[in-house]
């Protein structure tokens, strides 16, 4: 047994830096290997809104999601494989798990899995629905993709209205129940909002007790079913969840189209839940990168509905310089109080090497006060809010 460095899959004078997180210490052996890696964002940034008010703090994973992962693969012969996933995600501020992961140690997947090469393949256990494989992992997002990382995320102050949750009791059950959203609370610590953040799942939203099964690219297509067991007795609905998606991929253009709905015990007692649609492509032309996609979610029960039209422009200044603008238009319906939210960004990115890189990121939101400015998690007083940050991604 003998320990190497397995090269990177990509150069990071690409704006998806943290796409491939495979410059990593892999112990390997004839019949597979396990790796050990992850990816650290961390940075310090400014937010400010339209009440004059401003934050100086650290920034975990402006960009991408810091994270640590074990993986590993055993060939099986025949072009067959066993593999394996446990990541965690971090925040490099406190040394702690991310809040996101509500205190378990691989809630950001936990899965085994068989694949046959040239065919596809399936995955047992808790793992992120096709949003994530395709507009994050395939770069398609004009977020992660192009400018503004997570913190360029479709996102809004209407969380609670989106699930259909009024006032702190109902939003302090919800959240008991696996309420999806980050909640806001008051000076006494009761919760009064929800941060919509990631609504179209695109950063990640992971679905439990799962199998999802994926097809290897045929042509340049590929494909993939998913499904969550609620596992709730004599309920087979109840907390239950699905996805399914198309992609295909030729040279430097790749496009997807996927669909997701998930249960939630806080909406109609885990018989309903949201629904996402998400279709995009994005290619690259000589220097420029282009990227457009739209997504929506929608309540399956109360109807609350929100949409966005997203796109972005990357541009290779040189080959370790990389400079992008994307904006975002967001459109609620009624239930969300006809919410319209313009938002922003400009990435400027320098890569030191295939595994280190820095970062200059800027975002810029505005709403037409239906619902407060809200980026990364952070509300604002009114209806603007900016935040820039300066910041370093780092590949183990």
């Amino acid at each position: 047994m003998a320990f190497r460095k397995k090269r990177p899959a990509m150069a990071l004078r690409h704006l998806s830096f943290g796409i491939a997180m495979t410059a990593a210490t892999t112990v390997t052996h004839a019949q597979g290997s396990v790796t050990i890696g992850g990816l650290l964002d961390e940075s310090v940034a400014v937010y400010r809104d339209n009440g004059g008010h401003s934050n100086v703090r650290m920034q975990d994973s402006a960009i991408y999601p810091s994270k640590f992962y074990v993986r590993g693969t055993d060939n099986l012969g025949g072009g067959l494989q066993a593999s394996f996933s446990l990541d965690s995600m971090i925040s490099l501020s406190t040394g702690a798990l991310d809040p996101q992961s509500r205190g378990a140690l691989f809630e950001n997947s936990a899965w085994v899995g068989m694949r046959k090469v040239g065919i596809g393949g399936f995955r047992l256990g808790q793992q992120n629905d096709f949003a994530f494989d395709y507009f994050l992992i395939g770069a398609i997002d004009p977020a992660t993709g192009i400018a503004g990382g997570m913190l360029n995320f479709r996102t809004g102050s209407f969380g609670a209205d989106l699930l259909g949750l009024e006032g702190p009791a109902q939003i302090g059950a919800g959240l008991a129940a696996g309420a999806p959203y980050a909640p806001y609370t008051n000076a006494t610590g009761a919760p009064v909002g929800m941060s919509a953040i990631n609504w179209d799942r695109v950063g990640g939203k992971r679905m439990s007790n799962a199998i999802k099964v994926t097809t290897d690219e045929i042509g340049g297509f590929s494909a993939g079913l998913m499904y969550s067991f609620g596992e709730v007795a004599g309920d087979f609905r109840n907390g239950s969840g699905k996805s399914a998606a198309i992609g295909y991929r030729h040279g430097e253009t790749r496009a997807a189209v996927v669909y997701t709905e998930q249960n939630y015990g806080a909406v109609n007692g885990g018989q309903s839940g949201i629904a996402n649609f998400l279709a995009g492509a994005r290619t690259k032309v000589s220097r420029f990168d282009f990227s457009g996609m739209y997504s929506q979610a929608r309540n399956t029960f109360s109807g609350a509905r929100i949409y966005a039209l997203a796109g972005g422009i990357g541009y290779e200044l040189r080959p370790d310089l990389i400079l992008g603008g994307a904006y975002t238009y967001e459109n609620g319906n009624a239930q969300l109080k006809n919410v319209i939210i313009h938002q922003g960004a400009l990435q400027l990115t320098y890569t030191f090497s295939r595994r280190t890189a820095v970062y200059l990121v800027g975002v810029y939101q505005r709403t037409n006060g239906a619902y407060a400015a809200e980026i990364g998690n952070i509300l604002a007083s009114g209806k603007i809010q900016s935040v820039a940050a300066v910041g370093m991604m780092h590949r183990f």
